[in-house]
């Protein structure tokens, strides 16, 4: 470990052999390298002591460590792992540290550091640096969403008061949200990524990725407003939900699903409207599902981040018109 010593992890052991299950919140403000405010400082130190003090409790006595209140630490997991642009394990983590403040304060975990992050409360939050690094992202997108899609614009305060704050209420669809952010936050990491590869090219594994997840958001949050085909049958693919009467209702049909190459894909995009933004997502979904060997279109940025304003557009869309009109 780095922060904590031999003689004060084994401290830390021992007071955990005596504690009462209510002081755990008290016992990792005490053991725990903690982070900080307004720099960041050695993330990867202070998120290598968390893991392994938790990993050492774990084998110590499992069942108390199954019971004590772990949301501190698994809060500090997914600050840190943000720092260190580690969104997977960000998200992770903060998924775990909201299921660890449901199931002990009850009713008011909406009010603990895990939901805030969700609902982008920068204001006194611990965590105030990286909210408002989502919240720039975000209000970026929604600006750019209300000039091209002819709709009345959404405000950021829309999207949290009518779509982020119902979805967190439940643990299946409080992923949607946090990834939606990660979605963000790793487009500006491909995008970088991009700009410095090598003039011989370089994996397009990490940017087929990010494409997927974001079709796999989109896919979810479907599934979620639409989730019965028309004969009463759950949904279990992307294309049941373009066939439901609902959707049909909401939209209109028309929107494709599969394409032969990401030249396909991008080639089709001549305008701003939902069916393409559907269909570009829907492609993007099915295409970068099955391999991440693909044709590619990304000598120049622009082509990656046209594909990204899409997907968000799909996203957005389903949003406007499902949870906020």
């Amino acid at each position: 470990m780095y922060f904590l010593t031999p003689p004060l992890v084994d401290f830390a052991l021992q007071r955990f052999d005596h504690i009462e299950l209510a002081e755990g919140d008290r016992f990792f403000s005490t053991f725990g390298p903690g982070n900080l405010i307004n720099a960041t400082n050695k993330p990867h130190e202070r998120f290598n002591d968390y893991e392994e003090l938790l990993q050492l409790l774990r084998k110590r006595n499992r069942q108390k460590y199954e019971q004590v209140h772990k949301g501190t630490p698994f809060f500090f997991l997914s600050w840190l792992a943000f720092d260190l642009r580690n969104f997977e394990k960000a998200l992770y983590y903060l998924d775990a540290a909201i299921s660890e403040d449901v199931k002990n304060a009850g009713g008011n975990w909406v009010n603990l550091p895990g939901s805030q992050f969700l609902r982008l409360t920068e204001q006194e939050h611990v965590a105030g640096r990286i909210i408002l690094r989502i919240r720039e992202l975000l209000d970026d997108e929604i600006n750019r969403f209300n000039q091209i899609s002819a709709l009345p614009p959404i405000t950021l305060a829309d999207f949290i008061d009518k779509f982020v704050s119902i979805l967190i209420q439940n643990p299946q669809t409080r992923t949607i949200v946090s990834a939606f952010y990660i979605f963000l936050l790793e487009k500006t990491e491909r995008l970088i990524e991009l700009k410095l590869r090598s003039t011989e090219g370089s994996s397009l594994g990490p940017i087929i990725s990010h494409l997927f997840g974001g079709g796999l958001i989109f896919e979810s949050l479907l599934k979620n407003r639409y989730p019965t085909k028309d004969d009463g049958n759950p949904v279990k693919v992307l294309g049941n939900v373009f066939h439901t009467t609902p959707f049909r209702n909401d939209f209109s049909p028309g929107v494709q699903t599969s394409a032969e190459s990401l030249q396909e894909i991008l080639d089709a995009i001549n305008d701003n409207s939902f069916i393409t933004a559907f269909t570009v997502t829907a492609r993007l979904r099915n295409t970068t599902g099955h391999n991440l060997v693909w044709d590619n279109i990304f000598n120049t940025s622009a082509n990656y981040e046209t594909l990204c304003q899409q997907i968000v557009n799909a996203l957005l869309y389903v949003i406007e018109r499902k949870f906020i009109r």
